[in-house]
């Protein structure tokens, strides 16, 4: 801090060319200056006997310069959090002193070097005044206009250490979930790979809740990414239980009973999801106990002219239930996952559109006050 004070001048020839002098804080009258949105109650008045002296030049100049470190409260938009640009304001406020007393003016240095961080970038650093009318000043002064200058911060997070330690690991998580579509309804560990995929994505959640400050207003986009890929990886376990369910059922599916719904699920589906229809599937235990039954076959030995219908009487209806159940189960795994991929890929596209949105502060930020 600096400012002239007329009463302190001297004649730097009457005292043997002594131009430049270093005194006590309370030897003389010092503004008494404050940061308003200090969090600790000791650092609320920055300038302390304790903490600096004055340097005082025979022309009246008086160089006032004091180590601080203060805590602050910086109003934060992490909505687009890991990528989000966040403007901190240092607000000085005098203590009743209003202009027609004093004009508390900032401006920064021209070779200041902004910090260091391993999680911030510091984009600028700006200064400015600004004249704020306080009501009811004083007794006969009900109205009055003191002089505020305000250091802005503009800082940027580095997102390198999230996309490694969150968004990548839990977009696998998620995507190794819908793998357990692929697995055969048969599969023993299949109930317990959905699972571990959910317990993983929990962690990750708790890793966020953890990071991210409470906030009554727009959640995180990241937030709400991994809160949809959670459902999608929880809402993986009930299917696969349906479905293995539905493999290893010993009754006939009742929605199988009506023509179309046979010739969809038997037939059409497979064939669109790649699994082995109904009538492979008869064909091919018929190709298993063809040699041993000949009861069925053409006369010269050929199956070719053999009808479906001939080579599903070869087959126990319990049999028939069965694979009917494997062939509506593996469509469903087909489908369902196939869904839930779509599903996944809507949401990492939105969710890139809507980091694509983040234009960082604007550059007034803090030129039309405090933030």
């Amino acid at each position: 801090m600096r400012w002239t004070d007329e009463r302190l001048s001297w004649n730097a020839s009457e005292f043997g060319g002594e131009d430049i002098v270093i005194i006590f804080m309370d030897e003389i009258w010092i503004p008494n200056v404050f940061i308003t949105n200090v969090l600790d109650i000791d650092s609320l008045s920055i300038i302390s006997p304790e903490r600096g002296s004055i340097l005082l030049t025979s022309d009246g100049s008086v160089s006032l310069g004091t180590p601080l470190v203060v805590a602050t409260q910086c109003p934060i938009n992490i909505y687009y959090f890991p990528f989000d640009t966040q403007a901190c304001q240092f607000v000085f406020f005098p203590q009743n002193q209003h202009t027609e007393k004093m004009i508390y003016n900032s401006k920064l240095l021209p070779s200041f070097e902004p910090l260091q961080s391993t999680d911030w970038t510091f984009l600028n650093i700006t200064s400015h005044n600004h004249t704020f009318q306080i009501p009811d000043f004083a007794t006969n002064l009900p109205l009055a206009n003191v002089s505020v200058p305000v250091i802005c911060l503009i800082l940027e997070r580095n997102p390198a250490y999230y996309i490694r330690t969150l968004m990548v690991p839990s977009t696998l998580l998620c995507i190794m979930a819908f793998v357990t579509f692929v697995a055969p309804p048969d599969s023993g560990e299949r109930i317990s790979l959905s699972v571990s995929m959910v317990l993983g994505l929990t962690v990750f959640q708790l890793l966020v809740a953890d990071i991210l400050p409470a906030t009554n207003e727009q959640s995180p986009i990241l937030s709400a990414y991994l809160t949809f890929t959670f459902v999608l990886a929880c809402a993986t376990v009930p299917f696969s239980l349906v479905n293995i369910n539905i493999a290893y059922g010993d009754s006939a599916i009742l929605a199988l009973k009506y023509r179309w719904s046979r010739k969809l699920f038997l037939d059409y589906l497979p064939r669109l999801t790649s699994v082995p229809t109904y009538s492979d599937r008869i064909r091919t235990i018929h190709d298993e106990i063809a040699p041993t039954n000949l009861a069925v076959s053409s006369p010269n030995g050929n199956d070719e002219g053999v009808s479906f219908a001939s080579l599903e009487k070869l087959v126990s209806r319990s049999e028939k239930t069965k694979i009917e159940a494997r062939t509506v189960a593996l469509v469903m795994d087909r489908l369902i996952g196939t869904i839930f991929s779509i599903a996944f890929l809507v949401l990492v596209i939105k969710t890139i559109i809507d980091f694509t949105g983040n234009q960082g502060l604007p550059n007034d930020i803090c030129e039309s006050g405090v933030v």
